[in-house]
């Protein structure tokens, strides 16, 4: 299949005996189908999808509020926090995650999360082959893989990433047009604000594509601009308001992001060059990219780019965030300087677009098989450094009600199996003193856990086995190892005469 650069939207018109007509095979929205089952059949037949910890938090969250009607404002799952306020600000997704379990089990989930991977590729592709051919498109779809991959999780911000690249292309799409963009958008903005809190990210955008039309605009049409655009901004801050929540989930990003603890966790972790790893190469495919020719990014949007980098180095969990938004804010520029100064106009004869079509329910099919083999051989659970799912199996009927002290990582398993937790993954409604000093506990400050132990009287512990804490358990005569494996080790505290 051979395929060449199609026209480019906005680009100034070359003349008529400049120009010449190019057979291409592949119309965009076939293109974006096809990317779209790509991406879902990558996602659901990926072994890594189920072992977060978290995932089990998030599962029971959405079966709490089918159970009561509501959605929780305070801590119903830990016996250290119980009653505590607490922001469920991803309510929304996890009533998604929840209602796919609920109907097929961890394949539900596994498929819902192919869904949401299948969405954002689609829309990426689809937006992305308007100014790249279709093979350039493919490298940079390729090149955006390993970047989302290691988030590649059954959890709330993978549900969002469509939402990010809807309601990026969206402002894109209206600066292209020169006005403010369709009130109608607001509503992804609803969804957005009650499914994850990166919706505030959403709103920076908004800010950020304003003041550039604000910048474009001549004089005369400056009032417009701001009339338009403001007005946009405040209905989408109006609908950010419209959760349980309200103005608390504005506040809980920022609440978030200053948080102490988050240089405890994994995911919070700057970014570390010292092995070449995925985000290095996208980095520098990128540099190369952009350096090999002469590319103009508009200003306002290079410093959007370069603020989402900062993010991204700062915190690992942001480079989804850079990859998505990236690969959005490049196509074109890239596109532009890289399409041949003779421009081509695009033309589908018949018999390719008959062969596009072949190709595409082949395809189809391939996919098709994959979610009929995924739903005959259905995803099972297994151990992982978040899921303790055989020391859970082996856990003592007795033990479930008396209260444990856990791994950070086993808090949402410990919930989803219905065990009320010391910690889990919500550290924002923990808070900083109360995590710090249990991550003292766990390197083992004896001092510090005689007097956890002698405050909460922990019937059981639950920990990575080689943990320093564990270890200690291990001499403790007052502590008896029940049971371990390569993920977890199960301790009881022995009867005091």
């Amino acid at each position: 299949m051979t395929t060449s650069p199609s026209i480019l939207p906005s680009a100034p018109p070359t003349p008529a005996s400049e120009v010449a007509t190019t057979t291409i095979t592949t119309p965009r929205a076939i293109f974006a189908l096809l990317v779209g089952f790509a991406a879902f059949a990558f996602t659901i037949v990926l072994p890594t999808l189920l072992l977060d910890g978290d995932t089990g938090w998030h599962l029971a969250t959405g079966a709490w509020i089918v159970a009561h009607g509501s959605v929780p404002t305070h801590d119903p799952f830990s016996f250290t926090a119980a009653g505590r306020p607490w922001v469920a600000h991803e309510w929304l997704s996890e009533l998604a995650m929840y209602a796919s379990y609920r109907a097929a089990g961890w394949t539900g989930l596994n498929l819902l999360t192919g869904a949401a991977m299948a969405a954002l590729y689609a829309l990426v592709a689809h937006e992305i082959c308007r100014w790249m051919s279709i093979r350039a498109s493919i490298v940079a779809l390729l090149l955006t893989a390993p970047g989302i991959a290691p988030s590649l999780l059954a959890r709330p911000h993978i549900l969002a990433l469509p939402l990010l690249a809807g309601w990026l292309i969206a402002l894109l799409h209206a600066r292209e047009r020169g006005r403010a963009p369709s009130l109608v958008l607001v509503l992804l903005m609803l969804v957005w604000a009650n499914a994850h809190g990166s919706f505030i990210f959403g709103l920076a955008l908004a800010a950020v594509f304003a003041l550039e039309a604000l910048i474009a605009a001549a004089p005369a049409d400056r009032r417009a601009v701001v009339l338009g655009w403001g007005i946009f901004g405040a209905c989408s801050g109006i609908a950010a308001l419209a959760t349980p929540a309200g103005f608390d989930g504005i506040v809980f990003p920022f609440y978030v992001n200053g948080l102490k603890l988050l240089a405890h966790l994994g995911e919070w972790q700057p970014a570390n060059f010292s092995t070449f790893a995925a985000p290095e190469a996208i980095l520098l495919a990128t540099l190369f990219f952009v350096l090999a020719k002469p590319v103009r990014i508009p200003p306002v949007r290079l410093l959007l780019l370069l603020g989402v980098l900062h993010l991204a180095l700062q915190h690992t969990r942001q480079e989804i965030v850079l990859v998505v938004v990236g690969v959005l804010i490049l196509a074109e520029p890239i596109g532009r300087a890289w399409t041949p100064a003779t421009a081509t106009v695009a033309r589908i004869s018949p018999t390719a677009r008959r062969d596009t079509y072949r190709t595409g329910l082949a395809v189809l099919a391939i996919a098709l098989a994959l979610v009929a083999y995924r739903i005959a051989v259905p995803v099972a659970r297994t151990n992982s450094p978040g899921v303790p799912a055989a020391a859970l199996r082996r856990l003592p009927p007795s033990l479930r009600t008396q209260r444990v002290f856990n791994e950070y990582s086993f808090g949402g398993s410990l919930i989803f199996a219905g065990i009320r937790p010391y910690i889990d993954g919500r550290s924002d409604m923990y808070g900083d003193p109360f995590t710090l000093d249990y991550i003292a506990i766990l390197g083992g400050d004896a001092a510090r856990w005689r007097a956890a132990n002698a405050k909460w009287k922990f019937g059981w512990t639950i920990l990575p086995q080689h943990s320093p804490l564990a270890k200690r358990l291990d001499h403790d005569p007052a502590w008896r190892r029940i049971y371990a494996d390569d993920t977890a080790a199960i301790h009881v505290a022995r009867p005091t005469l």
